[in-house]
């Protein structure tokens, strides 16, 4: 029996975590009503989301990343009028 090795052509694979995209926005935080809702962490599942944590409540839920930073960008604009 004659045997043969062949080589298939899969992807290389990519680090996950090799650059936190996201990872500036940890920390910042902003005003909504009563309320104050502050960047925690990124989200272990996907990195296209961070997790979000409101006080007063304590509440934690996840949120994409596009829109935090368009939150901020929102603020920044709000405080520069």
């Amino acid at each position: 029996m004659n045997a043969k090795q062949i080589a298939l052509p899969f992807r290389a694979r990519r680090n996950r975590r090799s650059a936190d995209t996201h990872a500036d926005l940890i920390g910042r935080s902003y005003e909504e009503d009563y309320s104050t809702v502050t960047v925690v962490s990124l989200c272990a599942n996907d990195d296209s989301r961070v997790m979000v944590r409101r006080e007063p409540g304590g509440r934690t839920f996840s949120m994409p990343a596009w829109l935090m930073r368009l939150i901020f960008m929102e603020q920044e604009g709000r405080r520069a009028a």
